[in-house]
Order: C-alpha cells, then structure tokens, then sequence
C-alpha cells in the first residue's frame, strides 16, 4: 500500500486498521507515522473532503501500535524480561522472531484458535499466516489449532505451562513446487552523503549446523551442485541510488541435510546498517521477473551493523516456506561470527528464565 503523504509503498498492517473517527466512510490513505505527524498539528481527519474531527487519545493508540511494529530490540542475549508484577507462573510469553513479544494470561484450557486471535490483536500477526511453536525437552513442536482427529488443540494438549514462551512465526510465501530458480532481491538505497555497499548473504543450516555461506566473495561449494545457488554480486544503479544483491536458489536441487537458510544484509565500510534507507527483500519466480511474490522491508533501523531479512525452512514434506525475520545482530561480510552467533540464539536459545 501507498501512504498518500509520504508516498512510500508500505506493508498494510504499518496503516490504522479502520478510519480514523466515526462517520469516515473512505478507506484509509495516510501510515501510522504519518497520522501521527497530523496528529500533532491538527484533530481533524486529513482525508480529502472529510472533516470529521478525530477523537481523543488517537495519537497515544497510533504511537503504541508504532511501537509494537518496530521495537529496538537489544543487542544483548535475549532474555525476556518477567511480567511488570512479577508473576510469571500466570503468564506465557508471546514472541516474535525479531524480539516484538507481549505477555499473556495462561490458560491450559485456551485453544490455539483463540491465542492466535488474540497474538493478532497485540501483535498485528495476521491470524492465517501464524505458526505457533514451543520447545519442549529440547524439540521443536509446532501448535497446530487442531489434534490428528479433528478436535479443537489446547494450550494444555501440547503441554505448554505458566513462564513458558510461544515463538510466532509468520508465513510471507509457500514457495511453489513449480518454481524452479527461486529469486531473492535484496536491496537498499544509498545514504545521503554517497554511494555505499551492503552485502546480502545466505547461510544454509542443517538444523543449528552451519552447512554453507554464500555472498559476493563466496560462490561456490562443493556439497552445492550444479550451481544451485547462485549470487549476483554487486548491482548498483547509481542513477537512483539503489544497490541490489540478488541471489537465486534452486531448492529442489540443495543438498538433502539443508532444511534452513537465512538471508541476512549487512554494511560493509559503514559501522552501521541504519544510515541506509529502507532495506528490503523481493521474492519471484525468476521466469517471472515482473510478478513479485512477496516482500519484506525493515522501517525502523538501530545502530547494528546486520538485520535478518527472511529464513526460509523446508517442510516434512518438502515445502519450503518464507517466514519473516526482522533480528538485528552485529557483524558483517569481514566477520561473520556475531551474525552466527545470533541466529544461534535465534535457534536455540531459552528466552524466558523460569
């Protein structure tokens, strides 16, 4: 969607979910951060031909929906932080990949059905496109909203309990069986003072293990065939001031033992990703270079040097499935280790000290 005041094409839950007062009856035209500058000057609807005057604490509910779309998540281990009176043997913890979590009140007897509703309502994670999952004894289990026979799958079915966190993931695209040469466009725009790189990157994980890296210094691998991976280096339009990396994966043909990739940009001379505008990702079926599948962008930067754009993971069945990332971390093409290090912590981490 385009904001018709700042003109950026953004993601649809970055706009208010209905019109701004009572009486609106045109669709929503103007981003969050948008309405809020409005906000601050005037209390009438911004909308062409509509004067309705907007009601009291619309700015407050605007700036917290802000803040839960783009939180500065920390740098540091994460470890979630207790609920504010301390009782967290009557809460579990909702959380997102990158760090955005809300505390919820535990209920063995809650269906999955109903906590996916209401991870929407706090955390604006469309309802269809969630999956739900919880480590239990060290495995990965998925919450599924029903049990193998039909019946309606609880809290208390997966033997989730009080202190316990629910990491939600969220599906941008179920890549197609018929898409040969998937196509990932990663891309950004220059910084004010001049032309400057970003380095898009692909790690390929079995499991937690680290199988391969591919970048514009890495092309090849020997477990990696017939050019099943391929990077296209640096594409710089200087024109628009655009840079773009572009890498091309045939998942069909991946070794067996890759299950997990993640796709990761990171500043090369710059100390930090956030002089740069608007990193983002554009899927395609590289046969159809004009219909894109699905995107992700990052519209709040902190001063890191790597941001995690997508992870794509491979199915029991063989689907693959693009999910939405977002994690900050440190670390770049020169060093890889603090991206490592983070996805990790991604992986594998306990993030809720009982």
């Amino acid at each position: 969607m385009r904001c018709r005041r700042c003109g950026q094409e953004k993601l649809s839950k970055e706009f208010p979910d209905e019109p701004p007062a009572d009486g609106c009856v045109h669709p929503v035209h103007y981003c969050l951060r948008c309405m809020v500058d409005h906000l601050e000057k005037s209390n009438v609807c911004p909308s062409t031909n509509c004067h309705k005057e907007l009601p009291d604490g619309l700015k407050k509910k605007y700036e917290d929906e802000l803040n839960f779309l783009f939180p500065v998540p920390s740098l540091e281990k994460m470890v979630l932080p207790q609920p504010a009176d301390g009782t967290s043997d009557r809460y579990i913890v909702a959380m997102l990949l990158n760090g955005d979590h809300r505390s919820i009140a535990f209920d063995e007897a809650q269906k999955i059905s109903d906590l996916k509703i209401e991870i929407n309502k706090y955390l604006r994670a469309d309802v269809k496109k969630q999956k739900l999952f919880f480590n239990l004894n060290n495995e990965e289990v998925e919450l599924k909203e029903n049990t193998s026979n039909g019946e309606s799958a609880t809290l208390g079915t997966y033997g989730v309990s009080a202190g316990c966190t629910i990491r939600v993931m969220i599906l941008l695209y179920s890549i197609n069986h018929l898409i040969e040469d998937s196509l990932f466009d990663l891309y950004w725009e220059y910084p004010e003072s001049k032309p400057d790189f970003l380095d898009a990157t692909a790690f390929f994980y079995n499991n937690k293990t680290l199988v391969a890296t591919f970048d514009y210094q890495h092309l090849d691998h020997p477990s990696f065939k017939n050019r099943c991976v391929r990077h296209s280096g640096d594409l710089m339009d200087f024109e628009k001031k655009i840079g773009h990396h572009m890498i091309t994966v045939r998942f069909q043909e991946l070794p067996e033992n890759v299950n997990r990739v993640f796709f990761v940009l990171s500043a090369w001379n710059s100390p930090t990703i956030a002089r740069f505008k608007s990193p983002r990702l554009r899927f395609f079926d590289k046969k159809k270079p004009n219909t894109e599948l699905c995107e992700n962008h990052v519209a709040s930067l902190p001063n890191v040097q790597a941001v995690i754009m997508c992870r794509v993971d491979k199915l029991p069945n063989g689907q693959w499935n693009i999910y939405d990332d977002g994690t900050f971390s440190n670390g770049n093409a020169k060093n890889y280790d603090p991206i490592h290090q983070k996805i990790q912590a991604v992986l594998g981490v306990k993030l809720l000290r009982r």
